[in-house]
């Protein structure tokens, strides 16, 4: 029967690398930080006509939702409407209008589009 023996340095090495407490700790999370962006963000369109506009956002991770947090508006008050899920449509008079949408879950979060019409 072979036996091995270690040397106190070695048992020490070993009860070190295995002892509780001694792990190095996990490196905490990121912080979640909200995106937003929004496409087109520059269109040109004639009087009355209607673009689709589209917001891509990040989630936190773990969360879902059943749909997207985002409001949309037309920054001037006579500037066309837009609808709960981005379809504007333009004003009969011409001008530069400006799209907003803002995160519902991180109101500070906003992109802006330019509709130019003519």
């Amino acid at each position: 029967m072979l036996i091995r023996t270690l040397s106190a340095a070695s048992l020490l090495l070993a009860f070190a690398c295995t002892a509780p407490g001694t792990t190095v700790p996990p490196k905490p999370a990121e912080p979640f930080v909200a995106r937003l962006a929004l496409r087109p963000v520059a269109v040109s369109l004639a009087r009355g006509a209607t673009q689709g506009f589209q917001a891509e956002i990040n989630y936190p991770e773990g969360m879902r939702y059943l749909r997207q947090p985002v409001g949309w508006r037309v920054v001037e008050p006579e500037g066309g409407t837009i609808t709960a899920t981005g379809l504007y449509t333009a004003p009969e008079v011409p001008g530069t209008f400006h799209v907003e949408v803002r995160r519902e879950d991180f109101p500070g979060v906003t992109a802006t589009a330019t509709v130019t019409v003519k």
